[in-house]
């Protein structure tokens, strides 16, 4: 078990190095408490020596309607871990909450939270092993026996180890910490594609189905 040793990839191009291709690009179904409330978008693609790794979501219906909105980007270098990380969330009745993250260039790292009344925070951290959520989702498609993690969050950087899960076929990631909740479910062929994500905070669980399931 590599834990959180650094994993490089030097020497291989990234195509060679990762299980998804240059420029893959997937397409999910979003529910909530069963009801479809839009599309969500996952892109990879190559970026320098690492990759930018982006997620969109197009809410519908009464998603769209209350305003709900999600978006990041990702930068991670050749071990995969996050560079830089920028989110998006907007929820109703709340309001819109940025977060910036940043490497330090071996001085650790620090985020930003700009909150929906317009107050920022700021924490910082030692570390520089740590993934932000989206990195998390590609990190696992690479080196599926990794157990402990650190993972940026609004508030704090989060620490834990990854429930492993298996079911119909697929290999499963459960990470609980604080009001972080990521539920990852992956194909377990040599592409390891994620088909199923399960996400959320204090609003409720959300589930992104894969569309267009061709078995990559």
């Amino acid at each position: 078990m590599r834990g959180l040793a650094l994993l490089g990839v030097a020497g291989l191009s990234l195509a060679q190095a990762v299980p998804w291709a240059p420029a893959e690009q997937l397409a999910y179904r979003l529910s909530w408490q069963g009801v479809d409330v839009g599309r969500v978008y996952l892109v990879a693609e190559e970026a320098g020596e690492g990759w930018r790794f982006r997620f969109r979501l197009e809410p519908t219906g009464p998603a769209r309607w209350l305003g709900y909105g999600l978006e990041a980007e990702s930068r991670v270098g050749p071990e995969l871990f996050t560079t830089q990380f920028r989110q998006t969330l907007s929820e109703p009745f709340r309001g819109t909450t940025r977060l910036f993250f940043q490497q330090q260039d071996g001085k650790g790292c620090w985020a930003t939270v700009v909150h929906p009344d317009g107050k920022e925070t700021t924490w910082k951290s030692p570390h520089e092993d740590v993934l932000d959520s989206l990195a998390l989702l590609y990190y696992l498609r690479l080196y599926p026996e990794i157990r402990q993690v650190r993972v940026v969050d609004y508030y704090q950087m989060v620490q834990g180890r990854l429930e492993v899960l298996q079911g119909r076929g697929l290999m499963g990631y459960r990470f609980a910490r604080d009001d972080v909740y990521i539920e990852a479910w992956y194909r377990s062929n040599a592409r390891r594609t994620l088909v199923r994500l399960v996400f959320g905070r204090d609003f409720g669980r959300l589930e992104a189905v894969l569309l267009e399931d061709n078995g990559s």
